[in-house]
């Protein structure tokens, strides 16, 4: 018992002080609204990019024997998106508010902390399966977030045009892409290369969690208290319930059923509230959403993780 309270430990806490710390400095005046956001593009455009395409061009595809997990991830999405978005239909009256409510239950913060979790217990080793699903995974969240977004805010239809340059334009999908390309020609990169990138994809995760942290702003939270409760409810518990469990039944075990447990147990993406304030959605409600969801997903990620240490699901 006392082991697996350590392993859970070790899964959350740094995420848990890292985030505090960027919370600390925000309110100290270190930072402000601006340079956060200078700081988060640069983060996710050059540091993110990094990992991701050091993730992959330092694994060996050939020893990769995990197929499963990437089926059955792409299969639970789309499902999950499918009834999140008819239960959103039936019990949300403002249409207003559904895309968001659907975006806040269904689009997970895998990058900056499902990779995270998934390190921080089995290693940087075991960072091919979480780099193939971000892969997959981001350019889905984020045409499908495209497509609600616009269809419930009465906006005009996105043209394939739009979601193209959505997913090409992503640099996750552009440093996978490239990543894949460079594994396929068997291209070796000079050792001063790899290791400036590697020092680079080094910085991704600690500056991502102080950005998350610093960007913490609780003051609708009251405003939306029925909403908050609904969405953070659903995104931490019940779709993990749904989604999760039926992997433990199918024997997923270890990695990979780490991987799915931080695909559907994670709160909600940072980078909703932004692609709701540019489709006119209510950007105030995503953020309070982001926000919220994100604090207790500590407690919550915890006794996920606990409870599956001691059922000896997550073998170390």
């Amino acid at each position: 018992m006392a082991e697996n309270l350590i392993v859970s430990l070790q899964a959350v806490f740094p995420l848990f002080v890292m985030m505090t710390v960027g919370y600390v400095i925000r309110r100290a005046g270190l930072v402000d609204e601006y340079s956060l956001k200078k700081m988060n593009s640069v983060c996710f455009k050059v540091f993110m990019a990094c990992m991701m395409f050091n993730n992959i061009y330092n694994i060996d595809l050939s020893d990769f024997s995990d197929s499963d997990v990437i089926i059955y991830v792409c299969a639970a999405v789309v499902i999950s998106l499918i009834l999140i978005t008819v239960l959103v239909n039936l019990t949300e009256k403002d249409r207003s508010k559904r895309g968001v409510l659907v975006q806040a239950m269904f689009r997970a913060n895998f990058v900056v902390l499902g990779m995270p979790l998934v390190t921080n217990i089995y290693g940087k080793e075991a960072a091919l399966i979480p780099s193939i699903l971000t892969a997959i995974v981001v350019p889905f969240f984020n045409i499908t977030c495209v497509i609600l977004l616009t269809y419930f805010n009465g906006k005009e239809r996105p043209t394939a045009k739009m979601l193209l340059k959505k997913v090409f334009t992503n640099p996750y999908i552009i440093a996978a892409l490239i990543a894949f390309a460079f594994k396929a020609v068997r291209l070796n990169l000079p050792a001063m290369v790899r290791s400036t990138v590697k020092d680079m994809a080094a910085v991704a995760n600690p500056l991502a969690l102080l950005i998350l942290g610093a960007s913490f702003n609780f003051s609708n939270v009251p405003k939306y208290k029925k909403d908050l409760i609904y969405c953070c409810v659903m995104r931490l518990i019940v779709v993990p319930l749904v989604f999760v469990t039926p992997a433990v039944f199918m024997g997923f075990r270890g990695v990979g059923l780490m991987c799915i447990l931080a695909i559907f147990a994670t709160p909600t993406a940072i980078s909703s509230h932004v692609m709701t304030q540019e489709l006119g959605g209510d950007a105030d409600l995503c953020g309070a959403e982001v926000v919220t969801s994100t604090a207790l997903s500590i407690l919550t990620l915890f006794l996920w993780i606990f409870c599956f240490k001691t059922f000896g699901l997550l073998p170390v």
